[in-house]
Parts: C-alpha cells; structure tokens; sequence
C-alpha cells in the first residue's frame, strides 16, 4: 500500500514518516539545514507480511507543485494536522487536492499531542470533524499521535496494517503507464526513473515509450518498493533502470510518461467534468488561465466552460482544458487546477475526453454525450459512448488512446455486442452502416440516371460519394454490399442492383445483328472485319456501336479485333483454374484446351495478365484468382 502524507508545513509529516520507518525522508541537505521539506521524499517498510510505502510531500505553499506531483496515484492519503495550530491554510488546500484526486481511503494524524492539553485535542477534533464534513475523510479515523514521543505511534500503524489487508489488489488491465516524478544516475547502472504506477504492468527486459520524446528504452532493472523485482504492477511505486541509445538524464524531465500504449497521442484538448471548490469566492469564468496538474506534469492552460459562461464554487461543470503543451492523458484520469498566479487550488475534475475538436466544442450533442459518459462505468459503456460521438465509426488505435485498453481486449469487448462490427480496424454501429449503405446507393443510383449508357462507374471514383473520415475502408464497405447483393460489382466497375445500362438504337441494332454470330464460337467469335461484312455495317460504325455496347457492360474486348460476350470470356478464364489448378502452363499447353490458335491465345492471356487473373513468369504462367 501506497500512503501520500499531506498537510500544513512544519506539522510534522517527515517526522511522522521517520517515527512509523525509521528513514528520514528529508534527503538534500537544504531540506535537513532548514528542517524543511522541499522535494518528495519516499520510505518504505515492512510490517507483518505487508510493505508500506510512504510519500512525504512538502507542506509550504511555495512547494506545492512538488506535492502534486507526488499524491497523483497512490493508495491511502494521511492528512496530518498540528494539535497546536489546527487546520492551517495548506491542510484545507491539501484536503481539497486529496479529495478532488478520487483517492477512497485515508485517516487524520493529529500530531504534536504531547504538547497540548486533552481539551485542546478535543478542540481540534471538533475543527477536523467540520473541516472533513462532506470529503473522502469524512468517516475516516483521527489518530492522535506524536512523531517526538512515539505517542499513538503504534495505534496508527496497526490502523495502517489494518487497512493495507483490506486492500483490494488493483487490475492489470490496460496498458502500463507511469509517471515520472524522480530522474538520476546511478553509478554503475546508469539511467533511473522512479514514478506511481498508474495501470497495467512492467517487466524487466520490456520495451517502453517515452513521452513526449516518442522515444524507446528497455528496463534493464526493477524496484519495486525499494526492493529489486522482475516486475511491477499497478498501484506500486518504482524505479526503473532505463537503457536506450542517446538517452541522457537531461532528457528526461519530472512529468514525462513511460507507456507501453502505442496509440497513445498528445492533445492540447481535454474535455473535462470540472468540479469549482466551495471554497472560492467568485465562479470560474469562461476562458480562465490555470495552472494544470497531471500526474507530475505541470503546465498552462485555459478552461473553456461548455455549459454556460461560468461554473458556481461548490458546483460541477462540462469544460474544455485547453492546455498550453501536449498532455499525454486517457479517459478517467483526474486533474488539478491553480489560479494563474499559483496561489491557490481552485477545482479538480475527471478526463472524459482527450484530443476534442477545436470548433463546435459546446454543440448540444457533444454536450449531452458528454454528460452521457460522466455516467459511464464499464469499458462497453464507455465504448458505446464513443460511438454515439462520431457518425461514421471509430478506430481501435483511437478507443486504445482514449480508454488505455489493448486492441485485443477491445475486439474481444466488440464480439459481445452483436450490434458492433468491424471494418479495417474500425467499430461501427450496424445503424451507422445501414445510414451509409442507403447514402451511397442513393448517390450511386442518382450517377446512373445522370449516365445511362455507362454500365457503372469505377470503384476508386464511387466512394467518393462516401464522408472522407471513412474512405479509408470504403472499399470494404462496397465490398459487404455486393455479398448482400445490393450493389453489383464487375471487375472495377460498381453499380445499383437491378440496373442495366440504356444503348442507343444503333448500338442496340448492331448488337442484336452480331450476338447471333460471336455466340456461334463463343471462344473464336469472327474478326471485325468479318463482322462488318457480314452485318453489312461500315467497320468504323460498328466499332463504335460495338464500344458502346463494351461500355454498358454488354459486350468484352479483351482482344485488339475480337468482341466476346461476358460470360465467354469468364469460361475462358475459369478454363485456365479447371484445367491447370495452382499449377504453371505454358501458352501452347492454354492452346490446346481452349481450342484456338497460338495468336489468340497469346491475345487472351495477356488479357488476363493486364486484368490480374494471370501472371507471366518468363514461359510460364499461373492463375492468380480463383475460379469466377
């Protein structure tokens, strides 16, 4: 278990921390001449069979970015207060910080009793009682206890001990994310990083992604709790010895994400439910400059409200955070805001959304799906949410950023609900399909009327009539609706079900004049000339005629001075599948089975060839498709 301390400055935290560990977390020598703690500090022991780790944060005001970075992900806050001063000014900060964080379990240590008379313990146990009302420490314990006398030491610990064995071990699931807050050089070893695990696992040998560099690295080490592991896990803290090419320790700067999510991307937009502490004096306007707290990250930005112009202190809103740098976050993780001068902590909230759009940010539906996934607590919820936000689908590596969930545990969310489905890699809706579908028939049908003596139009040029976001599998969403029969598809051409292309009175007389003669020897059919002549049609004109005919799909030239019908043409091909299978043939041996001369066998397999159903490779071909 996890402990972050939290409180006023010189209430006694470090002295706490060394009382329950015997480690003095004050470690640079500033902290140990002022007897002030500056930076995070860490301890760890073993009690029983449990090991508690403990985070001292600094209480004074001017290092209060160091506390936030250090209480982002941990398991249990211990909010100490001085018996002799009571809540001060940072306790009430802190508390709302703790609080706004989402942390579920946490006690008061009420130190410095030695010092007070038991009125005076009662007094302030009265204050704390009014000052938790209403937080996660409302119901907690108030240990009184002194970190000097080891008074009450023993009770808070076993109180600790206590909780650690209720303690539910956090999952697994989900990518592994850690966020740095420590980066040293270790003589010998080399690189480390220390940081709260904040989900998913690590394992030594493992390759991660340092952000916002974007750069790999490899654990060479684990520790975890301070004791050397082969992995560690959510929940813990740990130090990583990190090895990669180029890499120095003034790369690596407090803040910084490793992960193993591949998908994930920084946004400078998060859609947030904000919550305005009661305490603040006037309401959060629209477009207020704040300091954000991520994790250990700190960075500007602004707050653009989404209902209304501002948020009530005590009240809860929808926001846009518009941050000033890249903020690598996922769905559910929480945020602290300070005033623009750093003064004071002014709200705390919950990441909904990341890289939300520039415009249209407070349309009503975005709103109303926003407040839809407030709501949201399963991983299949939040993937339905999702899905209502966009029109046409949404691709795993975007549900993967968001929600920090693997692709393949996400396909195997998406098999469960049969309303789902997947197309090249992306989740749609069988409404949204059908919404689709019935657009592009509708488009497809209106080029016919505008084209009716063109058999269709080409595939690469009919999902254009598609949005653009979902052009990238177009061609599989054609593909779903020639196998349910609602389009028809030959070679690259697409067309409506049911329509047939219209041919002017001449082409449609000179078809019927020559579909009696190339039937006659479907595999041979006459040369033009011979057509001509026995049409009693001028070459020039039947040729045309017979063009129109190929391009309304009626007839097939695969030849210089042949027209074939279709479905000659496709027994001609599938004789090459029946005849020869996966094996290789030569043009003779294709001359002989088709029964027609060396010429126009070499005409017709280099049709093939062009058209892709063959493939020559020197004297020797072999089918590539199979049978039509």
């Amino acid at each position: 278990m996890i402990i972050a301390t939290a409180g006023h400055v010189d209430h006694g935290k470090t002295q706490l921390v060394k009382a329950l560990t015997g480690i003095n977390t004050d470690r640079l020598s500033e902290e140990v001449s002022r007897g002030l703690t500056i930076e995070l500090g860490f301890a760890y022991k073993n009690f029983g069979s449990y090991r508690l780790g403990f985070v001292d944060v600094p209480g004074h005001i001017r290092f209060i970015h160091n506390m936030l970075a250090g209480v982002g992900a941990v398991d249990f806050a211990l909010l100490v207060i001085a018996a002799d001063d009571g809540p001060m000014p940072q306790t009430i900060e802190h508390l709302a910080i703790i609080n706004e964080l989402g942390i579920s379990r946490g006690a008061i240590a009420l130190t410095k009793v030695d010092r007070v008379s038991k009125s005076r313990i009662s007094e302030v146990k009265e204050q704390i009682r009014d000052l938790i009302s209403g937080t996660f420490l409302e119901q907690a314990r108030i240990l009184p206890c002194s970190g000097l006398s080891l008074e009450g030491i023993d009770s808070l610990q076993t109180h600790l001990t206590e909780t650690a064995e209720t303690l539910q071990s956090k999952t697994r699931t989900g990518h592994f994310r850690l966020a740095i807050d420590r980066i040293f050089t270790v003589k010998g070893a080399g690189l480390v990083v220390t940081g709260a695990i904040i989900s998913g696992s690590v394992s030594t040998g493992e390759e991660l992604t340092l952000l916002p560099q974007n750069k790999r690295v490899r654990v060479r080490q684990i520790h975890r709790q301070n004791i050397k592991s082969e992995y560690a896990q959510v929940g813990d803290r740990c130090a990583l010895n990190l090895a990669s090419v180029n890499l120095s320790r003034q790369d690596i700067h407090r803040g910084d994400w490793l992960t193993s999510n591949p998908s994930i991307n920084g946004s400078q937009r998060i859609d947030m439910h904000l919550h305005v502490l009661k305490g603040e004096s006037a309401a959060l306007k629209h477009w207020t400059p704040v300091h954000i707290h991520s994790a250990a990250k700190h960075t500007l930005g602004r707050v653009a409200t989404l209902q209304g112009p501002s948020i009530a202190p005590g009240q809860a809103g929808l926001v846009q955070l518009v941050s000033d740098e890249p903020l690598f976050l996922c769905s559910d993780d929480r945020l602290i805001l300070r005033d623009q001068g750093a003064n004071r902590t002014i709200a705390g909230g919950l990441v909904i959304g990341v890289d939300s759009p520039r415009r249209g940010r407070n349309a009503p539906h975005r709103v109303a799906n926003l407040n839809k996934q407030i709501k949201t607590d399963t991983l299949t919820d939040k993937i339905a949410a999702a899905l209502e936000r966009v029109e046409h689908g949404i691709l795993f590596a975007q549900l993967e950023a968001q929600l920090n969930i693997p692709i393949a545990d996400l396909r195997l969310l998406v098999k469960e609900k049969p309303d789902w489905k997947v197309i090249n890699q992306t989740i749609i809706t069988q409404q949204q399909i059908r919404v689709l579908s019935q657009n592009l028939i509708a488009q497809l049908n209106q080029w016919h009327d505008q084209h009716p003596n063109q058999p269709g139009i080409e595939i690469s040029r009919a999902t254009d009539f598609l949005p653009r976001q979902i052009r990238f599998f177009a061609t599989d969403l054609v593909d779903q609706l020639v196998k349910q029969d609602l389009l028809k598809k030959n070679g690259a051409i697409l067309s409506a079900k049911g329509f047939n292309a219209r041919l002017s009175e001449p082409a449609q007389s000179a078809l019927d004049k020559v579909l009696p003669l190339i039937s006659a020897n479907s595999s041979k059919p006459p040369v033009l000339h011979d057509l001509a002549k026995a049409t009693q049609i001028a070459p020039r004109q039947l040729e045309q005629n017979l063009m129109e005919c190929v391009k309304a799909g009626s007839l097939v030239r695969p030849v210089a001075n042949r027209f074939y019908q279709p479905e000659a043409v496709d027994a001609l091909k599938d004789l090459i599948t029946d005849t020869f299978n996966d094996q290789a043939f030569t043009v003779q041996e294709y001359r002989d089975v088709a029964g027609i001369g060396r010429n126009l066998a070499i005409e017709l397999l280099e049709y093939f060839d062009r058209q892709g159903y063959t493939r020559r490779n020197g004297n020797y071909r072999h089918a590539l498709l199979p049978k039509s």
